[in-house]
């Protein structure tokens, strides 16, 4: 059996709100932030799952667990002078880092978070119990069975899942559909969903027995794991015109902040000192993206192209398409012009 570990699709419940693509799909609490930053806070983590694109890597388990700055933090955040929503993720477990909710309540004084999370450490009851609701945009619950089932860990899961929903909070629980697991993809959900967990499964984007995925999946597969076709035809399509590093970004585990995980090169500023987003919207330069965050937040995607209205109508010109495509994407957002623009590569706006 092999696996070729390749970083798979993270959860599609990333704060997106259009049901028109995925009735499952979680939205976000409130749209009052104006910028979101999607960090990779650390590269810990107490699992070893085997289709992670850190699998045995030995960061899992050696990367130092070093404390967030949170007054540094603060200070960039209000001189930014933006309401952010800050997701904390990562090729780790973010409830591992030592201040995580010390930083949370100083965050969310002001701002919103949010967090992709195996939801196994201990201090999630604190968080619970400290943390606003109100304040978190949502929470993805990362189950990964196989590594829960080998640790003794899936009712602990099931007990802090219950305990955030009991406080209020927006969560969701979401599966790789990994196909290995399509055999038992039934099984599993209806076991948690009888413990007042339902899980949805959500594309593996990898290799594994030398096919390369989401692409292989069968048909019997799509059915089983209740997959979405057009998202996984989706996932092959040029995007296009992108909001990443215009009020969105990603932050790596020592503070840097980038457009985004494919143009690392470009720095934004670091979380601890000053944060300068970019002043216009550019054309992705990938043919192929595993990281769409004007996905994850087309309500900020949405916002950045009614902001930029003439520069995407000055795009549409050099692509000599028709002036009735700018309307429908400043109105639709996703399935507009961005998907449209496929001969255009790393021009910016």
């Amino acid at each position: 059996m092999e696996h070729k570990l390749v970083k798979f699709f993270m959860s599609p419940h990333d704060g997106f709100d259009d049901a028109g693509f995925e009735g499952h799909w979680v939205k976000d609490r409130a749209h009052c932030h104006e910028a979101w930053l999607h960090w990779n806070v650390t590269d810990r983590c107490n699992l070893n799952c085997a289709y992670c694109f850190n699998h045995d890597d030995p960061a899992k388990k050696e990367s130092r667990l070093a404390p967030l700055d949170i007054e540094a933090l603060m200070r960039t955040l209000d001189a930014a002078g933006k309401i952010f929503k800050i997701r904390f993720t990562g090729g780790g477990e973010p409830f591992l880092v030592p201040n995580i909710i010390e930083a949370c309540e100083a965050i969310t004084e002001r701002h919103y978070v949010g967090f992709n999370t195996n939801l196994t450490c201990g201090n999630v009851k604190e968080f619970a119990g400290r943390i606003d609701p109100e304040r978190v945009a949502n929470i993805n619950v990362s189950v990964h069975i196989k590594e829960l089932e080998r640790h003794g860990l899936v009712d602990r899961v099931i007990g802090h899942y219950a305990l955030c929903k009991e406080r209020g909070f927006t969560i969701v629980a979401s599966v790789v559909a990994h196909p290995s697991l399509a055999a038992d993809a039934e099984r599993y959900r209806d076991f948690f969903e009888t413990k007042g967990m339902p899980i949805n499964f959500s594309f593996f984007v990898g290799t594994y027995n030398g096919k390369e995925y989401p692409r292989s999946y069968t048909a019997e597969e799509i059915k089983l794991f209740r997959l979405n076709s057009i998202w996984i035809r989706r996932h092959y399509e040029y995007r296009g015109v992108c909001n990443a590093g215009f009020n969105v970004g990603i932050v790596l585990p020592d503070g840097t902040v980038a457009p985004c995980f494919a143009t690392t090169r470009e720095t934004l500023g670091n979380v601890y000192s000053r944060i300068r987003f970019r002043k216009n919207l550019l054309v992705c330069p990938l043919k192929r993206c595993n990281c769409p965050l004007l996905q994850f937040d087309p309500y900020l995607y949405k916002k950045a192209l009614k902001e930029n209205s003439g520069a995407v109508k000055k795009l549409a010109l050099l692509a000599d398409w028709p002036l009735f495509l700018i309307s429908y994407t400043v109105k639709r957002g996703i399935g507009g012009l961005s998907r449209r623009l496929g001969n255009i590569r790393t021009r910016t706006l």
